[in-house]
């Protein structure tokens, strides 16, 4: 009779375990991702409520909103 050896892993089990890592990472980025865009989406509106003269007191045109809002982003 053959003795069992429970704490051998499969490579079947590792290959499972490290696809569920991959899709926890995969959703936990998307979830980064779109509080990242919330932010930003949040920033927009503060900058588009300023009146121009508002705008002109920080230096800004309401033209320069978009690329001010996402200068880390953007080339």
């Amino acid at each position: 009779m053959a003795a069992l050896d429970f704490g051998a892993t499969s490579a079947s089990t590792s290959s499972s375990a490290s696809f569920l890592k991959r899709v926890g990472a995969g959703i936990w980025d998307v979830l980064v991702q779109m509080g990242h865009a919330r932010a930003r989406t949040a920033e927009m509106q503060y900058y588009m409520d300023m009146s121009d003269a508002e705008l002109a007191e920080k230096g800004l045109r309401r033209e320069d909103i978009v690329r001010h809002v996402f200068r880390g982003m953007l080339i």
